[in-house]
Formats: structure tokens, C-alpha cells, sequence
């Protein structure tokens, strides 16, 4: 994968993606207003067991993000291309949102298309990484419209609650449902240790995708559209040097049970070097996934990092079973 990004250093409520992403220029408008732009170019070239390797420009983006006044905050992500189709694609482009804050400690309204607050993907950045989360299965979209809320419920608990379509970015609410998502973080400090704990909920009209391939990469089939009910506890704990990320999943789709765990675990060799490994697992009606992973991270300087990643899967449905090993090698260059 060869990624050219450029990351926004706005508040953590106008992009997950600025929770991990370096900063990149800000600039001034004639007007006075402050924004700032970033752009990505995602090629990956990734080797599988059941097919030959292929090379595939995956992004070329670009973001704004800034601000209006004292009390008007936006986002516009602008996919100028992709290879991804259909909701793969959708799962990875879509922001385009705006949030208005009023006093400091008020609760702000967030609306338009938006990463829902769902498990970590508020606050863990997938779209630039190999390695997706759970919400590829456990929910069915990952950026969908509709209204948000977000706020503070004392001085280290926030709330989050959203209303959208379930239909996903970019589609139109063709079917009138609605679905409501509720999600709850604390962080403990300790010492030097820190534990930031997530509790969400989740009810909803959502497609259910097939577990014999992967949703976000645009190849999934849509098995049905199911009610779906959900709850789930994240968790990222960090410990000197080591970070442990973490969610348990459980619920139903139209009374039929579903649940699933992942789990990362990252460590540092150095500035420059770190390791990381995981492992996941979703059941469902239709049948059952379980994958592991490993990669090596190496930052070649302050704007390009190196990141190659080895993942194993084993998923059976509907009377079929299928193993894949895959290999992705990720270039990525900020600016």
C-alpha cells in the first residue's frame, strides 16, 4: 500500500482520524476564517492465498476541515478516486458534517454524515490501516448521516447519542428507518497508566454482510437487511510503552444471536520500530469468522512510515469454509 496523507490537527470531534494522525498545514482564508487541508494517495498491493496479487490505487482524497466563526466547525472528505465500489466504499468516505458548539462544557449538535459512535471507532482511526475493526460485521456501516449530540457528563465521562439513517454514506433514507446509537467513555489515570473505558448501544434496520469475504473492501455480499440490537464495551489501556485496544460485542439480529471480541495489542522497539498483533472473532446466524494478525511498523522519518501486516482468517457459512492468508505492505507518506 503506498498512502500519501496529510492530517488535520482539528478538535477530535470534527474527524476520528485526528486522535492519531499527525498534523498538516493550517492556513488562513482571506476572510480570516482558519481550515486546513490534507490529501491521500492509498495504493495497496496486497498478496492473497485465494487469488493472485494485486495492485489497486484504493485512494486519492482529500479533507477539509476548519472552522467558522467561534461556534461552526466542519469536515468535507472528497474522494477524487477509488478502486473500492459499492459499501465498501461507503464504509470509508462519506464525512461531510458540520458541528456548532456554543459555550465551553455545552454539549455540541453534529450534523450530516459522520463516523457513528459506536465501539472504538470513535476513537481508533481505521480508514488509513490494514487491519479493520469489528464494525465491519458487528454494525454494517461505519460513516452514516443523520444528528448527533455530544457532550460531557462530569469532568471525565462523555456521552454521545445519534440518530441516522442505517442506510450508509451517501444513500438516500429510501425506507424511513432510523437507527439510535448511544455511547458512553470514561478515562481512568493511574499513575502513569491510563484506561479509557466505552459502553454503546445500538438498535437499528442495518445489512448484515456474508463472513466469506470482507465488506470494506467492496466484495461482500449483502445477506439481508436485519433489526439489529447491540451493545458493546471498548476498552484502550496504555502502559509505558505498550497499548492494548480492545471490544466485545454482543446482540441480535432479528432475535437471532450475534456477538464477537477483537483485540490489538502494539509495543515500540523503538521511535522508529513498533510490533503489533490481534486477533477477532464474530459469530452470526449465517456462520462464524476467526482471524489473527501481525505486522511491524517502522517510521522511516517524521512524515513516512512503513507498515506490513500478516493476517490469517478462517470463516465458515452456509455449509462452505474458507482459509485466507493475506499479506499487505503500506507506504505512508503525510504532508
Amino acid at each position: 500500500m503506498l498512502a500519501v496523507d496529510a492530517e488535520s490537527t482539528a478538535p477530535p470531534a470534527v474527524t476520528a482520524a485526528v486522535t492519531e494522525e499527525a498534523a498538516a498545514g493550517e492556513r488562513d482564508s482571506p476572510t480570516g476564517r482558519r481550515y486546513q487541508i490534507r490529501y491521500r494517495l492509498d495504493t495497496r498491493a496486497m498478496g492473497s492465498s485465494e487469488g493472485p496479487t494485486t495492485l489497486d490505487v484504493m485512494a486519492a482524497e482529500a479533507e477539509i476541515t476548519g472552522e467558522i466563526g467561534q461556534h461552526l466547525e466542519y469536515a468535507v472528505q472528497i474522494p477524487l478516486y477509488t478502486s473500492m465500489e459499492g459499501r465498501g466504499r461507503d464504509m470509508h468516505f462519506g464525512n461531510l458534517y458540520a458541528i456548532y458548539r456554543r459555550k465551553l462544557g455545552e454539549p455540541t449538535v453534529k450534523l450530516g454524515q459522520f463516523v457513528i459512535p459506536f465501539g472504538n471507532l470513535p476513537d481508533y482511526e481505521t480508514h488509513t490501516r490494514p487491519v479493520q475493526t469489528l464494525y465491519r460485521y458487528s454494525v454494517g456501516v461505519r460513516i452514516d448521516p443523520g444528528v448527533e449530540v455530544e457532550g460531557f457528563l462530569g469532568r471525565e465521562t462523555t456521552f454521545q447519542v445519534a440518530l441516522t439513517t442505517g442506510n450508509g454514506a451517501f444513500r438516500s433514507d429510501n425506507n424511513g428507518n432510523k437507527v439510535l446509537t448511544a455511547r458512553l467513555s470514561r478515562t481512568i489515570t493511574v499513575g502513569a497508566d491510563e484506561l479509557r473505558l466505552g459502553l454503546s448501544a445500538l438498535a437499528g434496520v442495518l445489512p448484515v454482510f456474508s463472513l466469506m469475504s470482507d465488506p470494506v473492501m467492496g466484495t461482500a455480499q449483502v445477506l439481508e437487511f436485519s433489526h439489529k440490537q447491540r451493545v458493546a464495551l471498548d476498552a484502550e489501556y496504555s502502559r509505558g510503552p505498550l497499548l492494548l485496544r480492545a471490544e466485545v460485542v454482543a446482540g441480535d439480529d432479528d432475535g437471532r444471536g450475534a456477538y464477537g471480541h477483537w483485540l490489538q495489542v502494539s509495543y515500540p522497539l523503538s521511535y522508529q520500530t513498533s510490533l503489533e498483533a490481534g486477533t477477532e472473532r464474530w459469530s452470526q446466524f449465517s456462520g462464524a469468522l476467526t482471524g489473527y494478525w501481525a505486522g511491524v511498523e517502522h517510521k522511516l522519518n517524521d512524515r513516512q512510515t512503513l507498515r506490513l501486516v500478516l493476517q490469517q482468517s478462517r470463516a465458515r457459512e452456509g455449509g462452505m469454509r474458507m482459509d485466507e492468508t493475506m499479506v499487505t505492505a503500506q507506504l505512508l507518506v503525510e504532508f
